[in-house]
């Protein structure tokens, strides 16, 4: 019960939505922010399949397995379902020693689930107000910032962001402060200090544990929509410097890429870092600095963070080589032409679609375990990339009056 109902928390948290429909090779599916995502669906698969039994979010649950929330190769759809393939020969092991059956997955229960693993990973941990103390004065923010009635005057108290109920709504205060507090620097004679995202997450712990505020009210904002954020990338003019997964001008990095899928904390520590440079080149573009209020934040962080969800990179050709060069040919057949043990890929109606194709591999490992063992053929592991073209070969298996070679 400890387990269901911290994730039930974490999953009110969370920037989701409704669950993703299998028919991802007709028509492109919604992102795991839109409105109709449905996250609590991948807390339930998350849940009712017993995996808390091993595997841990954000520190609650199992440790025998890793925690989800900190995958190191969680960066798309595709990293997630290729890490659980990689996983099965160890987790099937642990679980045969355990006595635990291994739950099947559908299609859906698998877009569901890789949806909540991947968004577990937006938030950050706990901060440290015992590091966070010495970093406020080292940091120099309390030369111009007081908390508990201690510090500058320059600035703001920072006693109210005790009430504040994401770090979206620091990223845009930083954002909005920045120009200003430039000045304020300049003219003090003061270091502007340079904040890692751990450093920025222990200094918000301490303000949140030596502010003193009598309200009991929360700052707010509700869930982000990545549509919303790209017409606000647009809007506010994010689109005239920064491409966004490839697609845009390279005057900045691009925030679509595999460095930017990062927390919202660490997000607001770069957008901090790089905000002297980011307003010296805008004023050079001739481009106002514009202020963004906590919800168009959130909903601009949907945007970059879901950008790299599906990778629409596969390549077809690639994946055929693949299903070659792994074996799958020696078990499988592909329009009647290769091994009898498995099915026949172009009749499968299964591995047409991503969330199915890594349901099959789920669904199948235990047999293939079985085969591997049998033949003494080492497990293949795949990459996300990897993943991704064998979804784009399937694909083309499915298109009506494909001929068969």
């Amino acid at each position: 019960m400890r387990v269901r109902s911290a994730a039930v928390v974490i999953a009110a948290l969370l920037v989701l939505a409704a669950a993703a429909a299998p028919t991802w090779a007709q028509q492109p599916p919604p992102g795991p922010f839109a409105p109709d995502w449905g996250m609590v669906a991948g807390w339930t698969v998350y849940a009712d399949k017993g995996c808390g039994r091993c595997h841990a979010v954000r520190g609650v649950g199992g440790d025998v397995g890793p925690d989800l929330s900190r995958m190191q190769n969680g960066g798309s759809f595709f990293d997630i379902g290729a890490a659980m393939w990689n996983h099965v020969p160890k987790m099937g092991e642990r679980m045969r020693a355990a006595g635990i059956e291994r739950a099947r997955l559908t299609p859906a229960e698998t877009a569901n689930l890789i949806a909540f693993i991947y968004t577990a990973q937006y938030f950050d941990r706990r901060g440290d107000p015992r590091r966070g103390e010495p970093l406020f004065t080292t940091k120099a923010c309390v030369t111009c910032h007081s908390v508990g009635g201690e510090g500058g005057v320059t600035g703001p108290a920072l006693d109210p962001w005790k009430r504040a109920n994401s770090p979206v709504l620091l990223a845009a205060a930083m954002w909005n402060h920045a120009p200003r507090m430039a000045e304020e620097l300049r003219e003090t004679g003061t270091k502007r200090p340079v904040l890692s995202g751990a450093e920025l997450l222990d200094i918000i712990a301490y303000v949140g544990s030596a502010a003193r505020t009598a309200s009991t009210e929360t700052q707010q904002v509700v869930p982000g929509t990545p549509e919303r954020g790209r017409v606000l990338f647009a809007e506010k003019r994010c689109a005239s410097c920064h491409a966004v997964g490839g697609r845009g001008p390279r005057v900045g990095p691009d925030l679509g890429g595999r460095g930017h899928h990062v927390s919202l904390t660490e997000f607001a520590a770069r957008m901090w870092n790089h905000a002297p440079g980011m307003t010296a080149k805008m004023r050079q573009m001739k481009i106002d600095v514009p202020e963004v209020s906590g919800q168009q934040m959130a909903d601009i962080l949907a945007y970059l963070f879901a950008s790299r969800y599906f990778e629409r990179g596969g390549s077809a050709v690639r994946g055929e080589r693949l299903v070659q060069s792994q074996g799958c040919i020696n078990c499988h057949s592909i329009a009647g032409k290769g091994g009898t043990i498995g099915g026949d890929f172009a009749k499968s109606t299964v591995v047409a679609t991503p969330s199915g194709l890594v349901a099959g591999l789920w669904n199948h490992a235990p047999l293939m375990e079985a085969q591997a063992t049998r033949q003494r053929i080492a497990w293949p592991e795949l990459s996300g990339p990897a993943l991704a073209d064998l979804a784009a070969y399937f694909r083309t298996l499915s298109r009506p009056g494909r001929s068969s070679r």
